[in-house]
């Protein structure tokens, strides 16, 4: 099943003519999009949109996603397997919407959350987001909480071994 056309989708893809009864100032991140199964539409990036959309110029119509910038954090550890530190990308948030999609919940901007690196939740919307942030904010009390026992179990052990 195809989402449904919006009714902005235009059947075929603007001529000369068309072209000069449009404005020549185009909105900012305003672009004309072919559609691979035929016709045209003038795509606007919201506010928030960050995505260069530089391959959107054609293809299927649900192919399209907005994208805002990410936010992550970037932890040094030393991995499994390596010779140092590394930095490793952990609880990276990027707000998307993808305006086509047969999912309506998907239609509507949401965050794809990657907890850590290829481990990807989509579709978060703010309530869910909001629930993850309180579980990670009382995880990290408890983190807290193991630092604070390894720093006394250190001091034990360095006491022992002096």
């Amino acid at each position: 099943m195809s989402p449904t056309v919006p009714s902005r989708v235009n059947g075929s893809f603007p001529n000369q003519a068309d072209k000069a009864r449009r404005p020549a100032q185009v909105a900012p991140r305003t672009w004309i999009r072919a559609i691979l199964s035929g016709g045209w539409v003038e795509e606007t990036c919201p506010a928030w949109c960050t995505s260069t959309h530089v391959n959107d110029t054609y293809g299927c119509l649900d192919d399209l996603v907005h994208m805002g910038p990410a936010v992550a954090m970037r932890a040094e550890m030393h991995l499994a397997g390596t010779d140092g530190p590394a930095a490793w990308p952990i609880l990276s948030a990027t707000i998307a919407c993808d305006p086509y999609s047969e999912d309506p919940a998907r239609r509507t901007p949401h965050v794809s959350l990657e907890p850590s690196q290829d481990d990807v939740i989509e579709n978060v919307h703010p309530e869910q987001l909001a629930a993850f942030i309180r579980d990670v904010r009382a995880h990290c009390d408890r983190l807290d909480q193991v630092h604070a026992q390894l720093v006394q179990v250190v001091a034990d052990h360095e006491r022992r071994q002096a």
